[in-house]
């Protein structure tokens, strides 16, 4: 009898690491988003990305900042390619900006967030 408990006990305990390797059978990254998709939340603008500079969502809009549109269209799967796109955001959120800044600003609701322009070397 004790035995069979004891293989009971044994096959419960290894079906339960089983059940603990992957999420709907997708590879996750350490941004919790799937591999293959797009990690970090970006928006199109004049025709440059601008990236989430990661310093919260309840900011408050610095001075200068005017409203200038929102999202239109967002893709996960690739970085935007045509201006009011973007991945890892939601369609309709408000984007201001400034004309002396090289950040943008994404409205949530609790605040708004920094997205900074793409750096490109030459």
């Amino acid at each position: 009898m004790k035995k069979i408990i004891a293989i009971t006990l044994t096959i419960v305990c290894l079906l339960g690491l089983v059940g603990c390797n992957k999420t709907n059978g997708e590879d996750l990254t350490p941004t919790g988003y799937p591999s293959g998709q797009v990690q970090r939340q970006q928006v199109m603008y004049n025709g440059v990305i601008y990236y989430y500079a990661a310093n919260g969502f309840d900011s408050p809009l610095p001075d200068g900042y005017e409203l200038v549109g929102d999202v239109k269209e967002v893709d996960n799967d690739k970085e935007p390619s045509v201006d009011w796109c973007g991945s890892r955001v939601d369609v309709g959120q408000e984007i201001y900006a400034s004309d002396n800044s090289s950040s943008i600003y994404l409205k949530y609701e609790s605040g708004y967030a920094e997205f900074r322009a793409k750096v490109t070397s030459q």
